[in-house]
């Protein structure tokens, strides 16, 4: 398997970085991705950056953006969006029906949908607890901690390489609840695109956690409904994660600088699918928790009106820029 062809499929700032640190490790890669990234990669090459580490450039990259690339894949990494995992499906299907998929998608409905559309194929989950983004043409910088997880099985010509990179792996047996505990963390998402800035300027406000912490309630709510045990975030537990958020901010930012690992320029791929005019994820973030919701008979009313917020963001195309104070003022009031 050492030489198997992994296809990163729906090569966008996860997928360059994980393909790129997978050719870093050794591994034999192609890239499908749109005319963009071909572009900057074709003129820049592929850089990787990472809070702490030297930056990484990589050259000869094999990128493509039509789908017949997809011949000859053994191995493919799903990175594309989850309302275009049906379509992704299909495509694998018709150009790679005997490749192992490993979707490192957010959402819990991507693997329902994949089993659905190729019952034959080999389908495993993944979580990616870090934070990625394109900062200059061509490169892609890692902005916070955490080991990929993937389960219940994974490809050794793929954990391989990225552990030879240095990218932490851990397999699980059940992927179900790192979904749900990866879900709950980037409801988030949503609140960045709202406040435009980075990440950490949000979270260092203690109104702006309040929001984050009442969501992420909600959703541990639905979760409970469904019998679903929530699996720890980074070896943190929900509650301990939503302990953390409640301390003062001058204790928050001490956690911050020296346990969680937030860089200063990180952001959300959602604030930058904004500011581009993209679509956004939000269907399969706080979208997920207002229909299972509805669905168990569980009260979600801070996630449901963050996403009305956000859905109005984007109609607007731009940012409304909110401090916390005012996210308070709009949703927990």
């Amino acid at each position: 398997m050492a030489q198997s062809r992994i296809i990163i499929f729906g090569a966008g700032s996860i997928g360059c970085y994980l393909g790129g640190r997978i050719l870093q490790g050794g591994g034999r890669v192609r890239f499908i991705g749109r005319d963009r990234y071909a572009q900057a990669i074709a003129e820049n090459g592929l850089s990787l950056t990472r809070y702490d580490d030297p930056i990484v450039r990589l050259t000869d990259i094999d990128f493509q953006t039509d789908p017949t690339g997809l011949k000859g894949a053994e191995i493919v990494a799903l990175c594309v969006k989850s309302g275009d995992t049906r379509d992704a499906a299909r495509m694998i299907r018709d150009y790679a029906p005997k490749a192992w998929i490993v979707s490192f998608q957010n959402g819990l409905s991507n693997l329902p949908a994949l089993c659905d559309e190729l019952p034959n194929n080999k389908i495993s989950g993944a979580v990616v607890p870090f934070n990625v983004t394109s900062p200059t043409s061509g490169q892609f910088h890692q902005g916070t901690a955490g080991d990929l997880i993937i389960g219940p099985e994974a490809p050794e010509a793929l954990t391989g390489s990225l552990r030879q990179a240095g990218v932490g792996v851990q397999i699980v047996d059940d992927i179900d609840g790192h979904l749900w505990a990866k879900l709950l963390v980037n409801l988030n998402n949503a609140l960045n695109a709202l406040s435009g800035g980075p990440l950490r300027d949000g979270l260092i406000q203690r109104d702006y956690r309040r929001v984050l912490i009442a969501m992420i309630e909600e959703g541990l709510a639905v979760a409970k409904a469904e019998g679903v045990a929530v699996a720890t975030f980074n070896g943190r537990a929900p509650q301990a994660l939503l302990k953390i958020m409640s301390r003062p901010d001058w204790i928050y930012r001490i956690i911050m600088d020296r346990i969680v690992k937030i860089d200063r320029t990180a952001r959300s791929s959602m604030l930058d699918d904004l500011e581009l005019g993209r679509s956004s994820e939000l269907d399969h973030l706080q979208g997920e928790i207002v229909r299972r919701s509805d669905r168990m008979g569980v009260d979600a009313p801070v996630n449901r009106a963050v996403m009305a917020a956000v859905e109005q963001a984007f109609a607007q195309k731009k940012s409304p820029r909110l401090s916390g104070a005012q996210m308070v003022e709009l949703f927990l009031r």
